[in-house]
């Protein structure tokens, strides 16, 4: 069983893996009315290093 995972798991890791940016850009080409915000000072935790931005764009998405 383990060998089998491990072949598995080696043809996965040899595709390409898309970029952050291209899935972004995926996702606003197939949803035509979203809008792209982009929180400088933050990461992965935008609510929490930039709690103003993040609410900032939550409040002008419900607009």
């Amino acid at each position: 069983m383990l060998p089998e995972r491990l072949a598995r798991w080696q043809e996965l890791t040899d595709r390409p893996v898309r970029s952050e940016a291209e899935a972004v850009d995926s996702l606003e080409r197939a949803l035509p009315r979203v809008r792209r915000v982009i929180l400088p000072e933050a990461g992965h935790l935008s609510w929490v290093e930039d709690p103003r931005g993040f609410r900032g764009a939550g409040t002008a998405a419900l607009r």
